[in-house]
Order: structure tokens, then C-alpha cells, then sequence
């Protein structure tokens, strides 16, 4: 153990790394921010940009430990349409958020809002019970719907 009590020094340098990713996605308006974005993911989010050609080692450190946070991120549901039901965890509980048997037939891109009516803003019960199992159909109605439809949130 160091002098300031860290037990592994690796483990505490990836969850800055991580943290700094997360700043990035929150709050790109700060210089750090512009520039980085400006260099590295000038077309894309922070999540899902490339290391690209010639990376500086601050930028093949975030990307890194972008997994790791990839890792704990959820999506908070608001109108559905960013969310992909096979490959996000955005289900509710602690399996992990991710619907566990995906539907071989179904689309593979197929994004929650395909389960909210947008008039009433409520659940398409129909489309629920041909797609997922109903262990998962409980936890899809322990989400909040909101008829506002906001935008999807990762948190």
C-alpha cells in the first residue's frame, strides 16, 4: 500500500480515465473539452469514436478505459429511440439492465420505442409479450413513462 492509501494504482489511474470520459460526455462545452472533440471525435460521441491514426497517449488511455465504463452505464428511457433492446442495458434491477434471451426473429436494431405508444404513452402490451420473456415484461413495468417523451439519458 502507498503513502496515500491506494491499494492499486492501475485500478485508481482507470476510474479517473473514466471519470474524464464521463466529464466528456456531460459537459463538452469546457476548453479540454472542445479541443478533444475537435481532435479525436469530431463527427461522434466520446463513446463510440475510434482511436483513429497516430493517437496521443492521453487519447489511447481514455480510449482505453472507455470500456470499463461502458460497463456500468444504463439508459434511462424517455421516448425509446436511441435504446437498442438486444444490445443496451436499459431494463430496471440487478441482472444487469440487459433483456437476457433476445428474440432470434426479431430485428436485430430494434429500439425500445417499438414498445411505446406515443399518443397515450403507454406500453404496446402486444409487442411485449411477442418479444420478451416475462420476467422482463415485469421489469419493463416498473419503468416510468413519460407522454412528454424525453430524450434517452445515459447515467
Amino acid at each position: 500500500m502507498g503513502g496515500m492509501g491506494f491499494r492499486d494504482l492501475r485500478v485508481f489511474n482507470q476510474a479517473l480515465l473514466s471519470k474524464q470520459i464521463r466529464r466528456l460526455m456531460t459537459n463538452s462545452k469546457t476548453l479540454v473539452g472542445r479541443v478533444v472533440k475537435a481532435r479525436y471525435f469530431k463527427h461522434s460521441s466520446v463513446l463510440v469514436a475510434r482511436r483513429g491514426y497516430d493517437p496521443s497517449f492521453a487519447c489511447r488511455s481514455l480510449c482505453g478505459s472507455k470500456a470499463l465504463l461502458l460497463e456500468g452505464l444504463k439508459w434511462r428511457v424517455g421516448n425509446g429511440e436511441y435504446i437498442r433492446v438486444w444490445e443496451e442495458s436499459w431494463l430496471l434491477g440487478e441482472r444487469g439492465g440487459r433483456v437476457l434471451n433476445p428474440n432470434i426473429e426479431a430485428d436485430p436494431s430494434l429500439c425500445v420505442s417499438a414498445f411505446i405508444d406515443r399518443e397515450t404513452g403507454t406500453r404496446k402490451e402486444t409487442e411485449l409479450r411477442a418479444m420478451l420473456l416475462e420476467e422482463e415484461i415485469s421489469l419493463v413495468h416498473e419503468i416510468p413513462l413519460s407522454k412528454n417523451g424525453p430524450y434517452d439519458q445515459l447515467y
